[in-house]
């Protein structure tokens, strides 16, 4: 795969994994893949981007900024100390792999959620339904971390290693899969 195909595909997948992510609404109403009522539209005042954690939409950004800057100036690709030694076609291509399958992902868990808040509008103040909405934003999080793999699998750097670290490591910690420490 040459470096001009793997930057198309590149910022298509953070255009269309933004799209996504922001605006899921928008595209659910392009798509019709749900069935938006605006009785769930009024019943609830739930907002899936502020129940993410800011440090994922943080990661997201600069991984959105790497690839532009990887696909629009590659002149300054420099800044986030990549690793030639993984700029491999074979490599490249299982990034663009993980990359579909975390688009896949976030696809489905968005879907998910729409379904979850669908089913529990009437009574969506509940712990209950509160904790059943939990594991489909935890599988919409897992999706962007899968992103995140794809990302720094297909343009390897140092910078793409330590957030994806970070991410791994406040995806358990949100998660309370970090035992704590007993003092």
């Amino acid at each position: 795969m040459t470096d001009q195909n793997l930057q198309i595909y590149i910022i298509v997948f953070i255009l269309v994994s933004t799209w996504l992510l922001f605006f899921w609404k928008q595209f659910r109403k392009i798509t019709q893949i749900s069935n938006s009522t605006s009785k769930v539209n009024n019943a609830i005042k739930y907002n899936r981007l502020k129940r993410v954690s800011n440090y994922f939409w943080l990661i997201f950004s600069v991984f959105g900024l790497m690839a532009i800057i990887y696909s629009l100036f590659p002149g300054l690709y420099f800044l986030f100390l990549p690793l030639d030694k993984f700029h491999h076609p074979i490599i490249n291509s299982i990034g663009l792999l993980i990359l579909k399958i975390a688009i896949i992902w976030i696809v489905i868990a968005q879907i998910h959620i729409d379904k979850e808040l669908y089913k529990y509008s009437k009574n969506i103040e509940s712990l209950s339904a509160m904790e059943l909405l939990r594991y489909s934003e935890r599988m919409l999080i897992s999706g962007m971390l899968v992103l995140f793999i794809g990302f720094l699998t297909t343009i390897t750097n140092i910078i793409g290693f330590l957030l994806v670290a970070l991410g791994i490591f406040i995806y358990f910690k949100l998660f309370h899969l970090i035992p704590k420490r007993k003092l």
